[in-house]
């Protein structure tokens, strides 16, 4: 190549591809925070039990009084009328039911005949009732020397969930093994380590991510025609997340002004969590919105209204996990900001309210069995048995693994996780929007 005329300058040396000496900082920046997750939270606090089959169930236990709606009423405005109530109701009630009203009078049951029961004062005041209105049963009173009322049962409801495979694969060939590059991964100059690192984080933002917005799939393994396969035909099955759960099961709530909390919001979600007779610790698992709603709300930040300088709310931080502590009315919300309800390219959802508008509620402490024991209220199930472990297996394979298993000359890491979200007591959840 013919030379050019002129001097030495850094414009040209730097024209010269490679010439100039590059001055690069050796680390590859982390701008996507993967590892933060609902899925760091369940293992960080224990919450991971295995399970045996790919199916989990759990029983709860009905509620041992109910309310009586009634569709029509004849004597209302006397000491003793006839009223017709609900199935439900019918089939639970007895004669010798105290009945309380809605304007707080109480009446006893005389007599019931199929879904009519006949109602008279227990203090000879006049009773009032309309269709439509709601009549509770609180307690029974009988004679002297009289005989039992017919006995009661309560049955149980089944809820399950499943566990869902989870893959991924890493692969390397020989020679970008082998290489070295400019930057460090881990402290060595080789792109293995980086492909490796995000390909585990990838597939575990999976698993979280399964476990936050997944939905329940009709097909089970064991299904004879299944109706979701895979490319080979295999039937393959998902696990319900947590959204499906609460969205489903638990408290629904709206925030009385979109984006912002405020006391009546607080008072309205006690009263209904109260009325569940619900736990007095949650953890509270927010977006970005919700994030700021509840730290502008505890913090009166930008406002000094909002809460009384005289007010005596207990905030705390703690910094094992990175949240924040607050006690209001009782109850104790642990909050804890997840960016996987944030994630721009995971949630494709643009629906009004979105997931970084939530606050999930989830109680903290452990739900109570009827005999007496006591197990978490939210966790992970976790496939395992005769000796085999799948909540996370790492299988090498090809020409280039510690132990060949082919002429191929490619380094193969296979990741495998077979989980699913299990959540007890799912009516003591809530989710704030």
């Amino acid at each position: 190549m013919a030379g050019t005329l002129g001097i030495y300058d850094k414009k040209y040396v730097s024209s010269v591809n490679f010439l100039d000496q590059r001055e690069i900082l050796n680390k590859v920046l982390d701008i996507t925070n993967e590892e933060s997750s609902f899925l760091d939270v369940m293992e960080l606090t224990g919450r991971s039990t295995p399970t045996s089959v790919p199916t989990y169930h759990h029983f709860v236990n009905e509620e041992l009084y109910v309310l009586g709606t009634v569709s029509a009423v004849t004597g209302s405005g006397a000491a003793t009328l006839t009223a017709t109530i609900d199935s439900t109701a019918a089939a639970y009630v007895n004669e010798g039911e105290l009945v309380m009203f809605a304007d707080r009078k109480v009446g006893y049951i005389v007599t019931k005949s199929g879904s009519n029961i006949v109602i008279k004062s227990v203090d000879g005041t006049n009773l009032t009732l309309v269709a439509s209105d709601v009549i509770s049963f609180f307690s029974n009173a009988a004679g002297e020397g009289s005989l039992s009322p017919d006995a009661k049962r309560w049955n149980v409801t089944k809820y399950y969930n499943q566990v869902q495979v989870f893959k991924a694969q890493y692969s390397i060939t020989d020679i970008q093994k082998a290489s070295k590059v400019e930057v460090e991964f881990q402290g060595k100059p080789f792109y293995m380590y980086k492909g490796q690192h995000e390909s585990l984080m990838k597939f575990r933002g999976d698993i979280s991510g399964a476990l936050m917005f997944g939905r329940m799939s009709t097909t089970q393994f064991a299904d004879a025609n299944p109706a979701l396969v895979d490319a080979e035909g295999k039937p393959v099955q998902t696990t319900a997340g947590l959204d499906q759960y609460v969205t489903s099961y638990g408290i629904n709530q709206s925030l009385l002004t979109a984006g912002t909390l405020t006391l009546a919001d607080v008072q309205s979600l006690t009263q209904k969590l109260n009325a569940e007779r619900a736990p007095q610790e949650y953890f509270l698992f927010v977006g970005t919105t919700q994030n700021i709603a509840w730290d502008n709300f505890f913090n009166a930040l930008g406002n000094g209204a909002i809460v009384s300088q005289a007010a005596r709310f207990n905030v705390q931080s703690k910094l094992d996990l990175g949240i924040d502590s607050v006690k209001i009315y009782g109850r104790t919300y642990h909050k804890k900001y997840l960016p996987i309800l944030d994630h721009k390219n995971m949630v494709a959802y643009t629906g009004s309210p979105n997931f970084k508008d939530s606050a999930y509620g989830a109680p903290a402490t452990k739900q109570k069995t009827v005999d007496g024991q006591m197990i978490d209220r939210i966790g992970v199930r976790t496939m395992e048995g005769d000796g085999l472990n799948l909540k996370y297996r790492e299988i090498l394979l090809g020409g280039l693994a510690p132990i060949p298993t082919n002429e191929r000359s490619v380094l193969e890491i296979h990741y495998e996780s077979v989980q699913g979200l299990e959540i007890l007591g799912a009516n003591h959840f809530f989710k704030l929007v």
